[in-house]
């Protein structure tokens, strides 16, 4: 009777060790879909402010080449298409830097779980080990 106990305890063990996972499991995503958030905010937020340094950068050529009477010119137009690639390369170089950084959270996000899952499936091995006496002898559960 004394093995159904053990096993009972075990089993109670083991269900409030899946619990604690679980939680634990829906906190890590929760963190890292808070900071995704935020990055994504800040990445918005980045490329407002270049587009609107953008604007007044090509306004203010606009108006040098107008003062200097070659505001239809092709070299006027060189510069602004320059400074709007530039401003493009930048952009992208700040994009592809947060899908790094997401990535790299889903990825530290993906390893805590499976940390997480294997300590409950270690622990219950740990726990059914020491049901059987340690592991040290060789017992079924039938033989108790």
């Amino acid at each position: 009777m004394g093995a159904l106990t053990n096993l009972a305890t075990v089993g109670l063990n083991f269900a409030l060790a899946q619990q604690a996972a679980r939680q634990e499991s829906g906190d890590i995503n929760s963190e890292r879909d808070r900071q995704i958030r935020e990055i994504q905010a800040r990445t918005e937020e980045e490329r407002r402010r270049q587009q609107e340094a953008l604007r007044r950068r090509l306004a203010a050529q606009r108006a040098r080449a107008g003062a200097a009477g070659v505001g239809g010119g092709g070299s006027a137009q060189a510069v602004l298409r320059g400074l709007t690639e530039e401003a493009a390369a930048a952009q992208e170089a700040s994009d592809e830097a947060a899908a790094r950084s997401i990535a790299d959270l889903r990825r530290r996000a993906s390893s805590a779980r499976e940390r997480n899952l294997l300590e409950l499936a270690g622990g219950a091995t740990r726990s059914t080990l020491g049901l059987l006496g340690g592991g040290s002898s060789r017992r079924s559960l039938l033989d108790f």
